[in-house]
């Protein structure tokens, strides 16, 4: 197996300084700041969730009230004070917080969908790690109006993931004199170690606020420095929280699907047909650091639909984010340097079993699904990504990692058995070492072994279906290093080989057979001219063919990237500006197409009204994977969120993509959609969808649909919930056209809730 020489000597360096680091750990984490204390709930006293802080255990409660800013100005003192109280009785985590503002006419606090909880509305936000480690944190956001949204933060890669659910409740009042909002985290729905052997716990938390007005200010109850490593490597300590003796648990989720639906396909005879389908979630914590999750006949369908994305004028596979409640326990596990676990791969289990395991410096998932199959496996190549229809299969899981200091030691496997069509096994190790305050290393190494290589006869799709045949291995090597100075300076350099025949099929790689390098320099400022920030960025990619050095792609583009009031998050970089620095090959046997285009995008909130703006351009010369060459063309992707009622969310969304020779248009796609939600209240809303796409090639229509939905909602907590909806879609072209109906009923009952309203 042969390894670039820039690759083996990066691989080798990192090693090596890995081996220093374990006979010297180091711990990058900055100090800790003030710490917050909790208090127990006075005895024969009871919280009510109402929002205010009336209670007598608030008053009796510490203060914290050491806010500090963020953003813009990262260490002033916030013009909006902010106080935060902690209690806990033998159930739950309580948070109080004071949100005081001089001018409350100025609280943007709409109804919001759950997760829907986002920069453009005053909301506070509390992080806690249970672990302690400031790895990774359960975050539960409450905006003004009572609105919910929660989630997962990694530390590893700084990401932000709205897609965990959890059990939590809030409550918001108004004042003359601002805002207050309770949050009650029952200790069921935190993920935490026993106490050490003194009964002392290692918590840590932190309690954000975002005020948006002319600027959209960030507080924090800690400092996080610009150079900090993470965004949660500053949290403070919680002091004080004592577990209840018993704080295990199980929860019982059963739920109910019934669905009628109606199909034809082209000039064929109507197809109809009822279903109702029973499904079972469980969850069970028989010691702190150890949760069960067990699905039988999972109900997956989405009801929450995927954005819509222009697909026509490329040949990789786009992925798109988890939205099943199985796959959320701990999702920060299945984090890996590469996409190497991609749970979506996975499209229609019988049923589902996983076991993960969260102690002070070990942590570990491991996951069996029985799939009946119907999705897409990803056959990756050099220039595009190729699909075959996926049989059945049964998949195993595992991955882990360990903390060690600045260091954390990772590894994973992958076992996908596809029924009569051979296997796909992935494994390898990984590693993230923060060296120092300022640098950062991730490296992974997997190798895959395959025998579904083969395809069958295709079916009514045209697909093709997996089959057993000669067997392929491979071999993925990645390495990162991330530098991000204190003066805002920032270097990133990523290298990876990735072999011919590698293959993760419970992964998402989109290419293979090819040799990547990719960097970017970014130099900024603060407070430039209506700036906040202004950065000047340097970004270039290079991929070549493993066989042969053949060049795939080469991109040496610079930019600006600034950030200013009103929520502006703008950027804007020459791609081409050069000869040969934007230079694409669409497959092997076609010359290199050099593109020159600008792209610019911009995130901002440009009236009350209108929330957030949301706009991606390109325009220039670009690629035409369809032809020989380049050609004048753009691309423009547009979401505009409105709020033209309190209760009405409007949310249109354009996609356009075209190319034009000689002023004709030999390439056209269209992905449109409009969202509106009408809000009853925190609990009940009504969604509609509209959606329309197509696809023109030299004059021809190859691909169109329709899609519409309408859904009401009814969310009691995280696992009680209720929608009725119906869909109607229409695909393809006449006389084949087919045309799809579908009314439902899904009802999913947590046995928590049953029993608490039963008592």
């Amino acid at each position: 197996m042969r390894v670039p020489s820039l690759l083996r000597a990066a691989v080798a360096g990192l090693a090596l300084a890995a081996t220093v680091a374990i006979a010297q750990p180091v711990t990058a984490a900055p100090g800790d700041g003030a710490p917050m204390r909790a208090m127990r709930v006075p005895a024969g006293q009871r919280l009510v969730l109402d929002g205010t802080l009336a209670h007598p255990a608030w008053q009796q409660a510490p203060v914290h009230a050491q806010f500090t800013e963020k953003l813009p100005d990262t260490g002033a003192v916030p013009r909006h004070a902010t106080r935060v109280r902690v209690l806990f009785d033998d159930q739950a985590l309580w948070v109080g917080i004071e949100a005081l503002d001089d001018a409350p006419q100025q609280i943007r606090a709409p109804l919001v969908r759950h997760d829907g909880v986002n920069r453009t509305q005053d909301f506070v936000v509390v992080y806690i790690d249970a672990i302690g480690l400031r790895q990774s944190a359960q975050f539960f956001r409450v905006n003004a109006a009572g609105s919910l949204a929660d989630g997962m933060q990694t530390a590893a890669d700084d990401s932000e993931d709205f897609a965990p659910d959890f059990d939590f409740d809030a409550a918001t009042s108004r004042q003359a004199t601002g805002w207050t909002a309770v949050l009650r985290i029952p200790f069921a729905s935190l993920r935490f170690a026993e106490p050490d052997a003194d009964g002392r716990l290692p918590w840590r938390i932190m309690v954000g606020r975002r005020v948006p007005r002319e600027q959209f200010y960030l507080h924090t109850s800690v400092l996080i420095p610009r150079e900090a490593p993470s965004f949660i490597a500053t949290m403070q300590p919680l002091d004080g929280v004592q577990l209840p003796a018993q704080h295990h648990f199980l929860t019982l989720r059963p739920s109910l699907t019934w669905r009628t639906r109606r199909s034809r396909d082209g000039d064929a005879a109507a197809q109809r047909d009822s279903s109702t389908d029973a499904s079972l979630d469980l969850k069970w914590r028989p010691m702190a650091e150890l949760v069960v999750d067990a699905a039988l006949n999972p109900d997956f369908s989405q009801v929450a639909v995927d954005a819509p994305q222009l697909t026509g004028n490329t040949g990789f596979a786009l992925s798109l984010p988890e939205k099943r409640p199985f796959f959320f326990e701990s999702s920060d596990l299945l984090r890996s340097p590469v996409e190497a676990l991609y749970t979506r791969s996975i499209y229609q289990p019988r049923w589902g079993l996983r076991s993960t395991w969260r102690g002070s410096r070990l942590a570990a998932t491991a996951l069996a699904v029985d799939d009946r199959g119907g999705g897409l496996v990803l056959l990756p190549q050099a220039f595009g990504t190729g699909v075959a229809a996926q049989p059945a299969s049964s998949t195993l899981l595992l991955r882990g990692h360990l903390q060690d200091g600045g260091l954390q030691w990772g590894g994973l496997a992958a076992l996908r058995r596809y029924d009569g069509a051979g296997r796909n096994l992935v494994a390898g190790p990984d590693l993230a070492w923060q060296i120092d305050g300022h640098w950062r290393a991730r490296l992974q190494w997997l190798q895959s072994e395959t025998t579904a290589t083969g395809l069958g006869p295709a079916g009514a799709d045209g697909l093709q279906p997996l089959a057993e045949g000669p067997r392929s291995r491979g071999h993925l090597a990645h390495a990162r290093l991330f530098y991000q100075g204190d003066d805002r300076r920032e270097a990133d350099l990523t290298l990876e080989d990735i072999g011919e025949g590698f293959r993760a099929d419970t992964g998402f790689i989109a290419q293979a057979g090819v040799r990547r390098a990719k960097g970017r320099l970014g130099l900024g400022w603060g407070g430039v001219g209506p700036f906040n920030e202004f950065w000047f960025n340097l970004e270039g990619e290079r991929v070549t063919r493993r066989d042969g050095g053949a060049l795939v792609q080469q991109t040496l583009s610079p930019g600006l990237w600034v950030t200013g009031a009103h929520n502006l998050e703008a950027s804007v970089y020459l791609r081409g500006l050069a000869s040969g620095t934007a230079a694409l090959r669409p497959a092997p046997d076609r010359p290199l197409q050099q593109q020159r285009y600008l792209q610019a995008t911009v995130v901002m909130t440009p009236a009350l009204w209108a929330p957030l703006l949301d706009a991606d351009l390109r325009l220039g010369r670009l690629a035409n994977v369809g032809g020989g060459r380049p050609l004048p063309g753009g691309q423009l992707a547009l979401t505009l969120s409105t709020r033209l009622l309190p209760r009405l969310e409007l949310e249109p969304h354009l996609g356009l993509a075209w190319l034009r020779d000689q002023g004709r248009t030999v390439y056209a796609e269209a992905a449109h959609q409009v969202l509106a939600r009408w809000h009853f209240n925190a609990s009940q809303s009504l969604r509609a969808i509209v959606g329309y796409s197509a696809i023109d090639r030299d004059g021809n229509r190859l691909d169109q649909g329709t899609t519409g939905s309408l859904t009401w909602a009814w969310r009691q907590s995280a696992g009680t919930v209720l929608y009725l909806g119906a869909s109607r879609e229409r695909s393809g072209l006449a006389p084949g056209t087919a045309r799809r109906n579908e009314g439902f009923v899904k009802l999913q009952v947590d046995a928590d809730d049953l029993r608490r309203a039963w008592h």
